[in-house]
């Protein structure tokens, strides 16, 4: 406990001072005074992101090395500047994250990096540590400790899926439907029998469809919030059907544990990571014409198809509440209570020959202090730097190709971008999650044309300076900075050579295709400048309050880009 205290401290204060929230002084050793009086120190190396590296073990408060991220909350409480209830609240989002932090770390105990990279996806995903920005990024709110040993991604404990028949008329439904072939490939040609015999039973068979709802949803919401539904007949509950599922960090995406072609997304009315992790109906119908558009266009491009694959989502549902359908002012979540998308799963696209891994798993550390990726590339036996242009061959360029190509941005964090090694080389990647993490720029390229004008309207549009934060903020910032930073610790490549490569890689993709050039410039990476996008400020702000749509992150002072070719002097090292 007292590992994982520091590790959490650390991680707030490095975080928050990022953030602009805390202003800790110094250069190497810091101190943190704060207005209770009360002052923090550390050791802390200054990042090429202008982030503080805080060292957990040099942390003591007033001289003592005792330290306890939940009092420094109390201590902070100025600078903070929560209302008494966020402060509450923070509290206990704080609670479960240290709680589950401690799981964890018991969970990894002894294992090295390169025993991690050996695990079966599942297994190594089930031991990542979360959200890297957000501080209480297993806060999880809504879960009790069995709901947690249940269905929580760190025990990595089957789950079956709950089923029930839903009316025609209340869903809005995708392709397929939730019937035929989708069906029965995604939990077998015998369940899916056994749940048709069991809608004939209830004699619904004509009127009614077979919708997936996660078990913990079902009894903690569903079974209440629907109950005149239920009794009129609109949903009748069926049982447990087809094979068991795990979860994966994102909490409501569960992948099958034996295997298989799809995973299923599914409503959860808990708040975690800053928001309610329900299922919004806006893309249901919408969901596999976006991602087959995509995959056709992955298909066309010679620079897009040797390295992406698009995760189709083939079906999906959402049902309509009759009663908060007609309160559209409610706080989103309560719209957003039932509702489930089946999407191809990343390892069975990638085939047996190759490792698909989230790209957040590349930052994680073993207990032997490296980074997946090092390890990777050793057992790849490459150089560090060889490696790591391979990985920016097959994710950031085509990430920026898209953008300046067809005006398509995907918010491409590290759950969204799905990293393919064979044997331990980047190959590739998988990209998924179009329901909200797709944005459109908003001038109709030529290259659009063929996506449907209703779904082109549909997706949010982007000016080119906004839409290319979808790289350099949910990519740079939320995944390359904690890698760099992770090579730089432990020696493997200093940090200014890690961004030198990437814009490397970037430039030679730019001069091999001069037509593209206004495009390149309209999508600049290389600006001197780029916004900073803070997440963890926001909830000190807004609080725990409900709202009518997902909270927006705060904005702080432009950061140093260092893909900008700027003298040794203005970048950290």
């Amino acid at each position: 406990m007292e590992a994982v205290a520091r590790a959490l401290l650390a991680k707030m204060i490095g975080e928050l001072s990022w953030e602009e929230v805390l202003h800790p002084t110094g250069d190497g050793a810091f101190a943190l005074p704060l207005a209770s009086g009360r002052t923090y120190r550390f050791r802390a190396v200054r990042r090429i992101w202008d982030n503080l590296d805080v060292d957990p073990e040099s942390l003591s408060v007033d001289g003592a090395e005792t330290v306890d991220p939940l009092r420094f909350v109390v201590d902070a409480r100025a600078e903070l500047a929560m209302n008494a209830a966020t402060e509450a609240m923070f509290l206990r989002e704080l609670s479960n994250t240290l709680r589950q932090d401690a799981v964890l770390a018991r969970r990894n105990h002894g294992w090295t990096a390169e025993a991690l990279i050996a695990l079966p996806v599942p297994e190594l995903h089930a031991r990542l540590e979360g959200h890297p920005k957000a501080v209480a990024n297993k806060g999880r709110l809504g879960w009790g400790v069995a709901d947690l040993e249940r269905y929580a991604p760190e025990y990595a404990a089957p789950i079956p899926l709950h089923w029930i028949a839903a009316d025609r008329d209340s869903l809005r439904l995708g392709r397929a439907a939730g019937q035929g072939p989708v069906l029965a490939e995604a939990i077998g040609a015998e369940a899916a029998a056994q749940l048709q015999e069991a809608l004939v039973a209830a004699g619904v068979a004509e009127t009614h469809l077979p919708v997936p709802v996660h078990p913990w949803q079902w009894q903690a919401h569903l079974e209440q919030a629907f109950v005149q539904e239920i009794a009129e007949g609109r949903i009748v509950p069926l049982g447990t059907f087809g094979p068991a599922f795990v979860a994966t960090p994102s909490l409501r995406t569960l992948t099958p544990v034996g295997g298989g072609p799809y995973d299923v997304k599914l409503s959860l009315g808990i708040l975690n990571t800053s928001a309610w992790r329900g299922m919004p109906g806006k893309y249901i119908e919408h969901g596999a014409a976006i991602s087959d558009w995509l995959a056709d266009v992955v298909a066309a491009d010679p620079v897009l198809s040797p390295c992406v694959t698009v995760l189709r989502e083939v079906d999906g549902c959402w049902y309509r509440h009759p009663i908060l359908a007609d309160c559209p002012g409610a706080p989103y979540r309560h719209h957003e209570m039932l509702g489930a998308i089946w999407r191809e799963n990343a390892e069975h696209r990638a085939g047996s020959a190759a490792q698909a891994v989230m790209a957040a798993a590349l930052f994680h550390r073993g207990a032997c202090g490296r980074t997946l990726a090092e390890v990777h590339a050793r057992a790849a036996g490459l150089a560090m730097a060889e490696w790591l242009e391979r990985l920016f061959e097959v994710t950031v360029l085509p990430l920026w190709h898209a953008l300046c190509t067809y005006g398509t941005g995907f918010i491409a964090h590290g759950q969204n971008v799905t990293v393919v090694l064979r044997d331990h080389v980047p190959v590739g990647m998988a990209i998924k999650d179009f329901q909200g993490d797709l944005d459109l720029v908003d001038r109709d390229f030529p290259e659009m044309s063929g996506l449907d004008p209703a779904i082109r309207a549909l997706l949010p549009r982007k000016p080119p300076a906004y839409i290319v934060h979808d790289i350099q903020t949910a990519h740079f910032v939320t995944v390359l900075r904690f890698l760099s930073a992770g090579l730089a610790r432990s020696g493997a490549v200093p940090e200014r050579q890690f961004y030198d490569l990437l814009r490397q890689v970037l430039r030679r993709h730019a001069a091999a295709h001069p037509d593209r050039a206004e495009r390149f410039a309209l999508f600049d990476l290389f600006a001197p400048t780029m916004p900073k996008v803070c997440i963890n400020r926001v909830r000190l702000a807004i609080g725990y309050e409900d709202s009518a749509a997902r909270p927006l992150p705060a904005r702080g002072t432009d950061l140093v880009n260092p893909l900008a070719a700027l003298p040794e002097a203005a970048v950290p090292a």
